[in-house]
């Protein structure tokens, strides 16, 4: 056989890949992209070996690679996505082809492994994986098949090169993403069980030491990283009954690799339907059955590879199609193989060929459906940075941006948006933060109307307002506010007035309580007035963490018809929103509430 047919079919996989994912290139940036896209932008040579290495200065996963690859995407492409978007769908290309070269290598069919890369390529399940260039799924997986394919080499001719070669991917798949700890394991069974290498304990220890030190090493890095700690907070963790459930969910996925899946997750709980359990449940009683009768090594690896690299991710308490990525190589070399002996049984190649090619026709066109909705879905979170942009050229170097309640998240959205238009002059906090707005030469705050457009207002920088009395004070209710601050002091009829309270649990609140904000003319009238649960409602007092900073943004809308003068104050406290009694100061019984003056309304 000659050579150029598997190279014509290396060709053909590539070229699958990269023409069914080049929609993606309208889709610009979105989310956690933006966040890779500002550390990048914000990191200098001569601080890159501490922004990339250093565990303690990562608020997202620790993962040094993709830190390189962002730093060295930004020095060349800038804030260009398209480019970022094509390495991407490079890396799943390269992906596509390593399985293809793993499996005929193994098999020494290169039919078995160009169906088992035509399959992969062709699966849609794990798409955001490749369209959010923020995930590292493709970059981590290089670097996991190249460990495989120099282990295996490592074990044919007994290379040293090899061996370190091996050792060499492992260090950098951990690098890339946590995931890659798996590997390990997975060298074993090639070795034990699929090419039948006794087990000599002084030999094991001797190949594995490498590895075991190296993971270890990763095992403390990722256990004292802020970052870990952060992640697991936020979305949760947990070794439990509910990992079966998710695992159910993902077989589903496993078994139904085909369709129409967005290019971003949802973070859904339940993928199934009772046909798709049916299938999924008639699939894995085939499987069985087929290993059992055939006493099939190979599938019982494969079974074991996919369960092995889910089991990372089967603590989480949702679902994401993009961590289908890895496991999915052992599913697509199952069909790809059962693809292959259907072929040669039936001798149906031309049926085979056309049944391969509408298979990626319709997977292109699900492709182009998804990234086309994705685009419009990310365009409309550009939409707020989009009008501030129209009205603002540039901005003034060290300028602030607060955002109040945004449509758009600041963290993985305006914040990398600003600093791709503005570079590293203009910095943007949200309502999760202190706004710190007087500690910049200029700030905007800005706040959203009933059509969702933003307001703009601009900070006052000197301003004479005060609390009475001085804060921080304990109210009884075990809350305490610790500041405040306003976007202006100096107000017009018509304009919102914002108020910043910084409030803090000092111990478990039991009660649900009421903020409320008066704002008060000279004659002690309130002529404007907010009464609510902190952050509009949406942060109940009982649900505030012990110790943890809340920021409460407020809205007061000063009356057109509002009088003239410089005597105005907003009183603030608490109330208990089921009887509506006021919560008293703590050292002063008579005060349930504090005032912060003086305020002016003018002309």
């Amino acid at each position: 056989m000659s050579r150029k047919i598997p190279l014509i079919g290396a060709l053909v996989i590539g070229a699958i890949v990269l023409i069914s994912y080049h929609p993606n290139l309208r889709m610009g940036f979105y989310l956690d992209d933006w966040i890779y896209v500002e550390r990048a932008g914000r990191t200098d040579w001569s601080n890159a070996l501490v922004a990339i290495f250093d565990p303690r200065v990562w608020t997202v996963w620790y993962r040094p690679l993709q830190a390189i690859q962002w730093f060295i995407e930004w020095q060349i492409f800038g804030n260009n996505p398209n480019a970022y978007h094509i390495v991407n769908n490079g890396f799943h290309a390269i992906n596509a082809l390593l399985l293809y070269a793993l499996v005929a290598r193994v098999t020494r069919k290169w039919r078995v492994g160009f169906a088992s890369a035509f399959f992969y390529a062709t699966f849609t399940v794990y798409i955001s994986g490749v369209n959010w260039v923020g995930i590292v799924d493709p970059l981590a997986t290089m670097p996991y098949l190249a460990c495989i394919w120099f282990w295996i080499t490592y074990l044919e001719k007994n290379s040293w090169q090899s061996y370190v070669l091996a050792v060499t991917m492992f260090v950098l798949a951990l690098m890339a993403k946590q995931t890659a700890i798996t590997l390990p394991p997975i060298l074993f069974l090639i070795e034990w069980w699929l090419m039948h290498k006794p087990i000599v304990l002084a030999r094991l220890m001797r190949e594995y030491a490498l590895f075991a030190i190296f993971g270890g090493i990763f095992l403390l890095i990722q256990s004292t990283s802020q970052s870990t700690h952060t992640f697991v907070g936020v979305f949760g963790w947990h070794v439990g009954a509910k990992m079966a459930y998710i695992f159910s969910q993902y077989l589903v996925l496993f078994f139904f690799p085909w369709g129409d899946f967005p290019s971003i997750d949802l973070n859904p709980e339940v993928t199934g339907t009772f046909i798709t359990y049916a299938w999924t449940t008639l699939a894995l009683i085939l499987l069985a059955t087929v290993i059992i009768r055939k006493r099939s090594r190979a599938l019982v690896l494969l079974c074991v590879f996919a369960l092995i690299t889910l089991i990372p991710v089967l603590p989480f308490p949702f679902l994401e199609h993009r961590y289908l990525y890895l496991p999915l190589f052992a599913g697509a070399i199952f069909l790809g193989a059962l693809f292959d002996s259907a072929r040669a049984r039936l001798n149906l190649r031309a049926t085979a060929a056309s049944a391969l090619a509408l298979l990626a026709l319709g997977n292109a066109f699900a492709l182009n459906d998804s990234a086309i909705a994705a685009a419009e879905w990310a365009r409309q979170l550009r939409v707020p940075f989009r009008d501030i942009e129209r009205a603002h050229p540039t901005f003034p170097p060290d300028t602030h941006l607060y955002f109040i309640d945004p449509i758009t998240p600041v963290t993985g959205g305006l914040s990398g948006m600003f600093f791709g238009r503005y570079g590293r002059g203009v910095t943007v906090g949200g309502w999760d933060d202190y706004a710190n707005l007087r500690a910049h030469q200029n700030a905007f705050v800005y706040l959203f109307d009933a059509a969702r457009r933003a307001v703009e207002i601009p900070v006052e920088k000197n301003i004479a307002t005060r609390s009475a009395p001085d804060l921080p004070i304990q109210f009884a209710a075990s809350i305490q506010l610790e500041g405040f601050e306003i976007a202006r002091a100096t107000l017009k009829p018509g304009a919102p007035l914002v108020l910043m309270l910084y409030w803090r649990a000092t111990d478990r609140i039991e009660t649900d309580y009421t903020v409320f904000a008066h704002l008060l003319a000279p004659d002690g009238k309130v002529i404007a007035q907010s009464d609510s649960a902190p952050r509009k409602g949406k942060l109940p007092t009982t649900q505030w963490e012990t110790r943890r900073l809340v920021v409460d943004a407020i809205v007061l809308n000063v009356p057109g018809d509002a009088p003239l003068g410089n005597a105005y104050k907003i009183q603030i406290g608490l109330y208990d929103a089921t009887t509506g009694a006021r919560v008293p100061v703590i050292g002063a019984p008579t005060r349930d509430s504090i005032s912060l003056a003086p305020f002016q309304i003018v002309e």
